[in-house]
């Protein structure tokens, strides 16, 4: 992906060209310029090395600073924000080499901070379930002001400013100026004690002031940008305890469930059938969440009916399974139709070319569909477990 590098204990290398990009850049004169400048051997390299592994495990770091064509940079922006966030801006908006994205996964959440630029930052129904994610995003805007548009309704965030994004539904984001911000994104299941179904906060905004534990909370956004770049494994861990107890106890009132809504019931179905794509049916899916066939076939109704979608969900898994076949070793059409839920060879083969537009034999390595809804990045990868 351009520009997507993970920060590690030493220097690296940082990208500056279009195409995928590893894990971690490290150029031999960032090893010798650190050798040298220590003087104990390449295996302090080593050490540090090791030590950088683990940042891969809970960090992601997008850095500008290095990418000296402005195009470049645009592109590279729009590429790191493409799992959560469709991004337009226009082809010749100044693109500072100070932004930046950094995203932190601390296994009960995650903790985002940025710094950007002019754009407009959507997520759309295709993007939602095609993702199945249920969380919730607390965002603190820390400079610059930007406009949210969420059900019709259009409102401006200020500087100092807390705003909640349910990530299930639709929103547009107009940073018209760009500015910093921080964002705590959290599974609705651990918000047990909102004031009531945490999709209806959706695009509301609260001044920090409203409230002493609110205030808390931005101080603590603040605080905890600064402790993670410092903290221990356990130390992690208990900050995002902490953090998760501090955004129910900011929101807290009488209980009420948040599965009752209609999104995130179509959200956990979504999930359900990802997770079973070779036996679930409509039957199935009944059963599991105590719907009846009609108020089941309405939650796909956008999606031409369930069987269309699982269909769909069994083709895509299918072209990625193929697309991504480690040394070009694809797996034989015969199993993989079973695996995907097909009857036979022919009833898969048949499916796949009127989807793709070509035969499942006929797709190498080179071959890519919809990489900004359908590809298993380390982002989506990390907000799926939380």
């Amino acid at each position: 992906m351009h520009g997507r590098t993970f920060h590690p204990s030493i220097q690296t290398i940082r990208p500056g060209s279009c195409g995928n990009a590893a894990a971690l850049f490290t150029a031999p004169e960032a090893i010798n310029k650190f050798r040298e400048e220590h003087k104990q051997g390449l295996f302090i390299v080593i050490q540090a090395l090791a030590r950088a592994s683990s940042w891969l495990e809970w960090m992601i770091e997008y850095l500008f600073q290095n990418i000296a064509d402005n195009n470049t940079r645009r592109r590279a922006w729009i590429d790191g924000l493409a799992d959560l966030f469709e991004v337009r801006c226009e082809q010749d908006v100044f693109v500072p080499q100070t932004v930046y994205q950094r995203y932190y996964n601390l296994k009960k959440m995650m903790f985002t901070e940025a710094d950007g630029f002019k754009q407009v930052a959507e997520r759309k129904s295709s993007q939602i379930a095609n993702q199945n994610i249920d969380h919730i995003c607390i965002s603190l805007q820390l400079s610059g002001q930007k406009k949210i548009a969420t059900g019709g309704c259009v409102s401006e965030i200020g500087q100092e400013m807390l705003v909640v994004f349910d990530l299930s539904q639709e929103l547009s984001i107009d940073r018209a100026g760009g500015g910093a911000e921080l964002g705590a994104i959290v599974p609705r299941r651990v918000l047990d004690a909102w004031r009531g179904d945490p999709s209806s906060w959706h695009g509301r905004i609260i001044p920090p002031t409203t409230t002493p534990l609110t205030l808390l909370l931005a101080d603590h956004l603040k605080g905890l940008r600064t402790c993670l770049r410092t903290a221990a494994p356990l130390q992690k861990d208990r900050l995002a305890e902490a953090s998760i107890a501090l955004c129910n106890a900011a929101f807290m009132a009488e209980s009420d469930s948040a599965y009752n809504h209609t999104g995130v019931l179509g959200i956990a179905v979504r999930q359900a059938i990802d997770q079973n794509l070779a036996t679930i049916d409509a039957e199935t899916l009944m059963a599991k969440f105590g719907l009846s066939r009609t108020p089941l076939y309405k939650l796909f109704e956008a999606d031409g009916g369930v069987y269309a979608y699982i269909r769909s969900r069994r083709l895509a898994h299918a072209m990625q399974q193929i697309a991504s076949a480690p040394g070009g070793r694809r797996p034989k059409i015969a199993q993989l139709a079973f695996e995907s839920g097909f009857e036979n060879e022919q009833v898969f083969s048949r499916a796949f070319r009127r989807k793709y537009g070509l035969n499942p034999s006929e797709v190498d390595a080179t071959y890519q569909v919809c990489p900004h809804d359908d590809r298993a990045s380390r982002l989506m990868s990390w907000l799926r477990e939380l």
